[in-house]
Protein backbone atom coordinates (compact mmCIF):
# COMPACT_ATOMS: atom_id res chain seq x y z
CA UNK A 1 0.00 0.00 0.00
CA UNK A 2 0.90 3.94 -0.62
CA UNK A 3 2.81 5.20 2.64
CA UNK A 4 0.50 7.58 4.08
CA UNK A 5 2.83 10.94 3.42
CA UNK A 6 2.73 9.98 -0.24
CA UNK A 7 -0.89 8.76 -0.76
CA UNK A 8 -1.86 9.48 -4.12
CA UNK A 9 -4.94 11.07 -5.55
CA UNK A 10 -4.75 9.47 -9.08
CA UNK A 11 -7.66 9.83 -11.23
CA UNK A 12 -8.88 7.52 -13.73
CA UNK A 13 -10.44 8.15 -16.87
CA UNK A 14 -11.77 6.10 -19.78
CA UNK A 15 -11.15 7.21 -23.56
CA UNK A 16 -12.87 4.82 -25.47
CA UNK A 17 -12.84 4.64 -29.13
CA UNK A 18 -16.12 4.32 -30.17
CA UNK A 19 -16.56 7.79 -28.15
CA UNK A 20 -14.23 10.06 -30.15
CA UNK A 21 -15.68 13.02 -28.35
CA UNK A 22 -14.41 11.93 -24.80
CA UNK A 23 -11.53 13.32 -23.52
CA UNK A 24 -8.05 12.00 -22.79
CA UNK A 25 -8.28 13.34 -19.18
CA UNK A 26 -10.10 11.73 -16.54
CA UNK A 27 -13.18 11.65 -15.79
CA UNK A 28 -12.87 14.11 -13.14
CA UNK A 29 -11.91 17.51 -13.70
CA UNK A 30 -8.19 17.94 -14.51
CA UNK A 31 -6.16 20.15 -11.35
CA UNK A 32 -6.30 23.39 -11.03
CA UNK A 33 -2.56 23.89 -12.26
CA UNK A 34 -4.10 22.18 -15.63
CA UNK A 35 -7.40 24.16 -15.80
CA UNK A 36 -5.09 27.67 -15.30
CA UNK A 37 -3.09 26.59 -18.25
CA UNK A 38 -6.07 25.70 -20.54
CA UNK A 39 -7.31 29.47 -20.08
CA UNK A 40 -4.15 30.21 -22.08
CA UNK A 41 -4.84 29.37 -25.82
CA UNK A 42 -1.50 28.46 -26.08
CA UNK A 43 -1.47 26.66 -23.27
CA UNK A 44 -4.74 24.38 -24.13
CA UNK A 45 -2.64 23.87 -27.78
CA UNK A 46 0.17 22.38 -25.88
CA UNK A 47 -2.16 20.04 -24.05
CA UNK A 48 -3.81 19.11 -26.63
CA UNK A 49 -0.51 18.41 -29.15
CA UNK A 50 0.74 16.44 -25.58
CA UNK A 51 -2.35 14.21 -25.32
CA UNK A 52 -2.07 13.30 -29.20
CA UNK A 53 1.35 12.30 -29.67
CA UNK A 54 0.94 10.25 -26.36
CA UNK A 55 -2.50 8.45 -27.75
CA UNK A 56 -0.74 8.18 -30.92
CA UNK A 57 2.29 6.29 -29.24
CA UNK A 58 0.18 4.09 -27.47
CA UNK A 59 -1.95 3.20 -30.14
CA UNK A 60 1.27 2.38 -32.12
CA UNK A 61 2.90 0.53 -29.25
CA UNK A 62 0.00 -0.69 -27.27
CA UNK A 63 1.90 -0.61 -23.78
CA UNK A 64 1.03 1.22 -20.89
CA UNK A 65 3.01 4.90 -21.14
CA UNK A 66 3.80 7.46 -18.25
CA UNK A 67 5.30 10.41 -19.59
CA UNK A 68 6.33 13.76 -18.76
CA UNK A 69 3.57 16.62 -20.34
CA UNK A 70 4.65 20.00 -22.13
CA UNK A 71 4.23 21.69 -18.35
CA UNK A 72 6.43 19.39 -16.94
CA UNK A 73 3.58 17.46 -14.93
CA UNK A 74 3.44 13.30 -15.02
CA UNK A 75 0.99 11.94 -16.93
CA UNK A 76 -0.34 8.19 -18.18
CA UNK A 77 -1.87 6.24 -20.69
CA UNK A 78 -2.75 2.71 -20.32
CA UNK A 79 -4.26 0.93 -23.54
CA UNK A 80 -7.04 -1.85 -23.18
CA UNK A 81 -6.14 -4.08 -25.86
CA UNK A 82 -8.58 -7.13 -27.78
CA UNK A 83 -8.05 -8.98 -30.18
CA UNK A 84 -4.61 -6.95 -30.71
CA UNK A 85 -6.43 -3.33 -31.03
CA UNK A 86 -6.68 -1.02 -29.03
CA UNK A 87 -10.62 -0.48 -27.88
CA UNK A 88 -10.21 1.86 -24.89
CA UNK A 89 -7.63 3.65 -22.03
CA UNK A 90 -7.06 4.38 -18.98
CA UNK A 91 -5.79 8.01 -18.33
CA UNK A 92 -3.82 8.46 -15.44
CA UNK A 93 -4.31 11.95 -13.91
CA UNK A 94 -1.93 14.59 -13.78
CA UNK A 95 0.75 14.41 -10.86
CA UNK A 96 4.34 15.57 -9.59
CA UNK A 97 6.92 12.71 -9.55
CA UNK A 98 8.99 15.11 -6.82
CA UNK A 99 7.74 16.92 -3.98
CA UNK A 100 6.53 20.54 -4.51
CA UNK A 101 8.59 23.01 -3.45
CA UNK A 102 9.88 26.38 -4.30
CA UNK A 103 12.97 25.11 -5.61
CA UNK A 104 10.78 22.14 -8.72
CA UNK A 105 8.18 24.70 -8.82
CA UNK A 106 11.04 27.00 -10.69
CA UNK A 107 11.75 24.00 -12.98
CA UNK A 108 8.30 23.90 -13.70
CA UNK A 109 7.69 27.69 -14.10
CA UNK A 110 10.61 28.08 -16.86
CA UNK A 111 8.68 25.54 -19.43
CA UNK A 112 5.35 27.73 -18.67
CA UNK A 113 6.04 31.28 -18.41
CA UNK A 114 5.88 32.25 -21.93
CA UNK A 115 2.06 31.76 -21.72
CA UNK A 116 1.61 34.71 -19.59
CA UNK A 117 -0.09 33.07 -16.86
CA UNK A 118 -0.30 34.82 -13.39
CA UNK A 119 2.52 33.53 -11.06
CA UNK A 120 1.41 33.46 -7.98
CA UNK A 121 -1.68 31.80 -8.74
CA UNK A 122 0.03 29.44 -10.71
CA UNK A 123 2.30 28.51 -8.03
CA UNK A 124 0.29 28.31 -5.41
CA UNK A 125 -1.75 25.24 -7.98
CA UNK A 126 1.37 23.62 -8.03
CA UNK A 127 1.83 23.27 -4.39
CA UNK A 128 -0.93 21.24 -4.01
CA UNK A 129 -0.21 18.78 -7.16
CA UNK A 130 -0.26 15.44 -5.53
CA UNK A 131 3.49 13.82 -5.22
CA UNK A 132 3.58 10.05 -6.14
CA UNK A 133 7.37 8.56 -6.04
CA UNK A 134 7.23 7.02 -9.56
CA UNK A 135 8.17 3.34 -8.33
CA UNK A 136 3.83 3.43 -7.19
CA UNK A 137 3.11 4.65 -10.72
CA UNK A 138 4.68 2.13 -12.66
CA UNK A 139 3.41 -0.80 -10.36
CA UNK A 140 -0.07 0.89 -10.66
CA UNK A 141 0.15 1.30 -14.55
CA UNK A 142 1.89 -2.66 -14.97
CA UNK A 143 -1.07 -4.09 -12.23
CA UNK A 144 -3.67 -2.40 -14.50
CA UNK A 145 -2.44 -3.28 -17.69
CA UNK A 146 -1.62 -6.97 -16.77
CA UNK A 147 -4.91 -7.27 -14.65
CA UNK A 148 -7.13 -6.11 -18.00
CA UNK A 149 -5.04 -8.10 -20.24
CA UNK A 150 -5.73 -11.17 -18.15
CA UNK A 151 -9.35 -10.50 -17.76
CA UNK A 152 -9.97 -10.03 -21.79
CA UNK A 153 -7.69 -12.80 -22.19
CA UNK A 154 -10.03 -15.35 -20.80
CA UNK A 155 -12.92 -13.62 -22.01
CA UNK A 156 -12.25 -12.76 -25.43
CA UNK A 157 -13.96 -15.62 -27.03
CA UNK A 158 -17.50 -13.90 -26.19
CA UNK A 159 -16.39 -10.47 -28.11
CA UNK A 160 -13.92 -12.31 -30.80
CA UNK A 161 -15.89 -12.93 -34.20
CA UNK A 162 -16.27 -16.52 -35.27
CA UNK A 163 -13.18 -17.90 -36.21
CA UNK A 164 -13.26 -21.78 -38.16
CA UNK A 165 -13.86 -24.91 -35.75
CA UNK A 166 -10.15 -26.51 -33.70
CA UNK A 167 -10.22 -28.87 -31.91
CA UNK A 168 -10.42 -28.46 -27.86
CA UNK A 169 -6.63 -30.15 -27.90
CA UNK A 170 -5.48 -27.91 -31.00
CA UNK A 171 -6.83 -24.56 -28.90
CA UNK A 172 -5.19 -25.51 -25.46
CA UNK A 173 -2.20 -25.86 -26.92
CA UNK A 174 -3.10 -22.52 -29.01
CA UNK A 175 -3.58 -21.01 -25.29
CA UNK A 176 -0.47 -22.38 -23.93
CA UNK A 177 1.62 -21.23 -26.54
CA UNK A 178 0.53 -17.88 -26.32
CA UNK A 179 0.76 -17.60 -22.50
CA UNK A 180 4.47 -18.74 -22.31
CA UNK A 181 4.94 -16.08 -24.96
CA UNK A 182 3.68 -13.26 -22.73
CA UNK A 183 5.45 -14.73 -19.44
CA UNK A 184 8.37 -15.00 -21.88
CA UNK A 185 8.71 -11.57 -22.84
CA UNK A 186 7.32 -10.24 -19.72
CA UNK A 187 10.13 -12.00 -17.66
CA UNK A 188 12.71 -10.45 -20.56
CA UNK A 189 10.99 -6.97 -20.10
CA UNK A 190 11.43 -7.24 -16.08
CA UNK A 191 15.33 -8.36 -15.89
CA UNK A 192 16.41 -5.34 -18.79
CA UNK A 193 14.11 -2.99 -16.47
CA UNK A 194 16.51 -4.43 -13.41
CA UNK A 195 19.23 -4.52 -15.04
CA UNK A 196 19.08 -0.90 -15.74
CA UNK A 197 18.63 0.16 -11.87
CA UNK A 198 22.26 -1.33 -10.69
CA UNK A 199 24.06 -2.89 -13.20
CA UNK A 200 27.20 -2.25 -15.34
CA UNK A 201 26.78 -1.02 -18.64
CA UNK A 202 28.69 -4.11 -20.00
CA UNK A 203 26.39 -6.39 -18.33
CA UNK A 204 23.46 -4.57 -19.69
CA UNK A 205 25.02 -4.81 -23.04
CA UNK A 206 25.98 -7.90 -23.54
CA UNK A 207 21.98 -9.40 -22.24
CA UNK A 208 20.76 -7.28 -24.58
CA UNK A 209 23.14 -8.38 -27.38
CA UNK A 210 22.24 -11.91 -26.17
CA UNK A 211 18.43 -11.19 -26.34
CA UNK A 212 18.66 -9.67 -29.62
CA UNK A 213 20.35 -12.05 -31.60
CA UNK A 214 17.63 -14.80 -30.73
CA UNK A 215 14.76 -12.60 -31.84
CA UNK A 216 16.71 -11.82 -35.12
CA UNK A 217 16.43 -15.47 -35.80
CA UNK A 218 13.16 -15.40 -36.83
CA UNK A 219 12.70 -11.75 -38.18
CA UNK A 220 13.51 -12.92 -42.13
CA UNK A 221 10.79 -15.15 -42.00
CA UNK A 222 8.22 -13.24 -39.63
CA UNK A 223 9.21 -9.60 -39.80
CA UNK A 224 6.45 -7.72 -38.34
CA UNK A 225 5.94 -10.26 -35.46
CA UNK A 226 9.60 -10.14 -34.27
CA UNK A 227 9.18 -5.74 -34.81
CA UNK A 228 6.30 -5.81 -32.66
CA UNK A 229 8.35 -7.79 -29.60
CA UNK A 230 11.63 -5.97 -29.99
CA UNK A 231 9.47 -2.39 -29.94
CA UNK A 232 7.71 -3.84 -26.79
CA UNK A 233 11.17 -4.33 -24.78
CA UNK A 234 11.90 -1.01 -26.23
CA UNK A 235 8.59 1.31 -25.15
CA UNK A 236 8.85 -0.85 -21.63
CA UNK A 237 12.89 0.54 -21.04
CA UNK A 238 11.75 3.87 -21.92
CA UNK A 239 8.98 4.36 -19.91
CA UNK A 240 10.93 2.75 -17.03
CA UNK A 241 13.96 4.95 -17.69
CA UNK A 242 12.24 8.00 -16.97
CA UNK A 243 13.95 9.63 -19.46
CA UNK A 244 12.43 12.69 -18.45
CA UNK A 245 13.90 12.86 -15.19
CA UNK A 246 17.56 11.76 -17.01
CA UNK A 247 17.43 15.25 -18.43
CA UNK A 248 15.04 17.57 -18.58
CA UNK A 249 16.18 18.67 -22.25
CA UNK A 250 15.02 15.07 -23.00
CA UNK A 251 11.86 15.10 -24.77
CA UNK A 252 10.22 11.31 -24.06
CA UNK A 253 7.81 11.21 -26.77
CA UNK A 254 10.02 12.82 -29.45
CA UNK A 255 12.26 9.41 -28.26
CA UNK A 256 9.11 7.50 -28.90
CA UNK A 257 8.49 8.44 -32.09
CA UNK A 258 11.98 8.67 -33.71
CA UNK A 259 13.04 4.86 -32.02
CA UNK A 260 9.47 3.47 -33.46
CA UNK A 261 10.29 5.36 -37.24
CA UNK A 262 13.75 3.84 -36.76
CA UNK A 263 12.54 -0.18 -36.15
CA UNK A 264 9.89 0.11 -39.00
CA UNK A 265 12.36 1.16 -42.02
CA UNK A 266 14.51 -1.89 -40.69
CA UNK A 267 13.72 -4.91 -43.72
CA UNK A 268 16.70 -6.52 -42.91
CA UNK A 269 18.36 -8.54 -39.53
CA UNK A 270 21.47 -6.75 -39.94
CA UNK A 271 19.59 -3.44 -40.62
CA UNK A 272 17.50 -3.87 -37.26
CA UNK A 273 21.08 -5.00 -35.36
CA UNK A 274 22.65 -2.15 -36.33
CA UNK A 275 19.34 0.03 -35.26
CA UNK A 276 18.97 -1.82 -32.10
CA UNK A 277 22.70 -1.41 -31.01
CA UNK A 278 22.50 2.48 -31.36
CA UNK A 279 19.39 2.28 -29.29
CA UNK A 280 20.57 0.28 -26.41
CA UNK A 281 23.77 2.58 -26.99
CA UNK A 282 21.78 5.59 -26.85
CA UNK A 283 19.74 3.85 -23.56
CA UNK A 284 22.77 3.54 -21.77
CA UNK A 285 23.78 7.18 -22.62
CA UNK A 286 20.68 9.10 -21.53
CA UNK A 287 21.11 6.77 -18.46
CA UNK A 288 24.06 8.37 -17.20
CA UNK A 289 22.84 11.60 -17.68
CA UNK A 290 23.73 14.82 -16.74
CA UNK A 291 27.67 12.75 -15.82
CA UNK A 292 27.91 11.73 -19.19
CA UNK A 293 26.30 14.45 -21.32
CA UNK A 294 29.99 16.57 -21.40
CA UNK A 295 32.08 13.29 -22.41
CA UNK A 296 29.52 12.35 -25.35
CA UNK A 297 30.15 15.88 -26.74
CA UNK A 298 33.97 15.90 -25.72
CA UNK A 299 34.58 12.48 -27.82
CA UNK A 300 32.30 13.77 -30.86
CA UNK A 301 34.43 17.13 -31.11
CA UNK A 302 37.16 15.19 -30.85
CA UNK A 303 36.65 12.67 -33.39
CA UNK A 304 35.12 15.79 -35.57
CA UNK A 305 39.17 17.37 -35.13
CA UNK A 306 40.57 14.29 -35.97
CA UNK A 307 38.56 13.62 -39.16
CA UNK A 308 37.59 17.02 -40.78
CA UNK A 309 39.52 16.19 -43.82
CA UNK A 310 37.26 13.38 -44.82
CA UNK A 311 35.00 14.56 -47.26
CA UNK A 312 31.94 12.21 -46.61
CA UNK A 313 32.32 13.28 -42.68
CA UNK A 314 29.19 13.82 -40.95
CA UNK A 315 26.58 13.66 -38.07
CA UNK A 316 26.09 9.75 -39.36
CA UNK A 317 29.82 9.05 -39.34
CA UNK A 318 30.58 10.64 -36.03
CA UNK A 319 27.21 9.54 -34.24
CA UNK A 320 28.91 5.67 -35.53
CA UNK A 321 31.95 6.42 -34.38
CA UNK A 322 30.87 6.98 -31.30
CA UNK A 323 28.18 4.14 -31.25
CA UNK A 324 24.83 6.48 -30.84
CA UNK A 325 21.93 7.22 -33.34
CA UNK A 326 22.33 10.33 -35.25
CA UNK A 327 19.59 11.49 -33.59
CA UNK A 328 20.61 11.78 -30.30
CA UNK A 329 23.59 12.95 -30.58
CA UNK A 330 22.09 15.76 -32.92
CA UNK A 331 19.86 16.39 -29.85
CA UNK A 332 22.31 16.25 -27.20
CA UNK A 333 25.10 18.43 -29.31
CA UNK A 334 22.82 20.95 -30.15
CA UNK A 335 21.52 21.28 -26.45
CA UNK A 336 25.12 21.44 -25.38
CA UNK A 337 26.91 23.70 -27.99
CA UNK A 338 24.20 25.37 -29.70
CA UNK A 339 24.57 24.61 -32.90
CA UNK A 340 24.56 20.87 -34.73
CA UNK A 341 27.19 19.01 -35.58
CA UNK A 342 27.27 19.89 -39.37
CA UNK A 343 27.52 23.54 -38.41
CA UNK A 344 30.47 22.48 -36.11
CA UNK A 345 32.32 20.96 -38.82
CA UNK A 346 32.06 23.66 -41.26
CA UNK A 347 33.52 26.02 -37.95
CA UNK A 348 36.27 23.68 -37.99
CA UNK A 349 36.84 23.22 -41.49
CA UNK A 350 36.79 27.00 -42.09
CA UNK A 351 38.81 27.82 -38.83
CA UNK A 352 41.39 25.29 -40.40
CA UNK A 353 41.62 27.00 -43.88
CA UNK A 354 42.31 30.24 -42.35
CA UNK A 355 45.26 28.67 -40.61
CA UNK A 356 46.40 27.50 -44.20
CA UNK A 357 46.06 30.08 -46.16
CA UNK A 358 47.79 32.66 -43.79
CA UNK A 359 50.94 30.34 -42.71
CA UNK A 360 51.39 27.99 -45.96
CA UNK A 361 51.71 28.51 -50.06
CA UNK A 362 48.81 25.67 -50.53
CA UNK A 363 46.72 26.86 -53.58
CA UNK A 364 43.08 27.16 -52.96
CA UNK A 365 42.14 24.01 -54.43
CA UNK A 366 45.03 22.16 -52.02
CA UNK A 367 43.18 24.17 -49.08
CA UNK A 368 39.91 23.09 -50.21
CA UNK A 369 40.97 19.45 -50.11
CA UNK A 370 42.92 19.54 -47.48
CA UNK A 371 40.21 20.34 -44.93
CA UNK A 372 37.31 17.98 -46.83
CA UNK A 373 36.25 19.93 -49.71
CA UNK A 374 36.59 18.24 -53.37
CA UNK A 375 34.53 20.96 -54.83
CA UNK A 376 36.87 24.29 -54.56
CA UNK A 377 33.92 26.12 -55.94
CA UNK A 378 31.81 25.25 -52.97
CA UNK A 379 34.73 25.81 -50.05
CA UNK A 380 35.25 29.14 -51.28
CA UNK A 381 31.56 30.45 -51.00
CA UNK A 382 31.31 28.46 -48.05
CA UNK A 383 34.74 30.29 -46.78
CA UNK A 384 33.08 33.58 -48.29
CA UNK A 385 29.97 33.33 -46.78
CA UNK A 386 31.86 32.63 -42.82
CA UNK A 387 34.20 35.15 -43.27
CA UNK A 388 33.19 37.45 -45.54
CA UNK A 389 35.93 36.95 -48.15
CA UNK A 390 37.06 35.13 -50.69
CA UNK A 391 39.97 32.61 -49.92
CA UNK A 392 42.18 34.51 -52.03
CA UNK A 393 40.95 37.82 -50.79
CA UNK A 394 41.74 36.76 -46.95
CA UNK A 395 45.09 35.52 -48.07
CA UNK A 396 45.58 39.00 -49.50
CA UNK A 397 44.97 41.08 -46.27
CA UNK A 398 46.61 38.51 -43.95
CA UNK A 399 49.52 38.54 -45.75
CA UNK A 400 50.16 42.91 -45.63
Amino acid sequence: MFERSHKPNINLGVSCEVCPSWSLYPLQSPTPFCNLIKHSKDGLRRCIASDRRANQIVRETKRPLIYQCHAGLIDGIIPIILDDEVIAQFCLGQFLSEPPTEENFQRIWEKIKDLGLPYEEMKEAYLKLTFVPMRYVEAIAEGIFEAHRELLSSLSHFFSPAKPKISDVDEKLWLVQQERLLRHISEQERELISLFYWASGESIRNYWFKWMEKELHSFDKFPWETKSRIWGVITSLLSHLRVFQASSRINLLEFYSHYATMVKRCERSEEMRETLSWIMNDLLAIRGEPKYRASIVERAKDYIHQHYAEERLGLREVAKALRLSPYYLAHLFKSSEGKSVGEYIKEIRIARAKELLEASELSIIDIALEVGYSDPGYFSRLFKKATGYSPARYRRLRKI
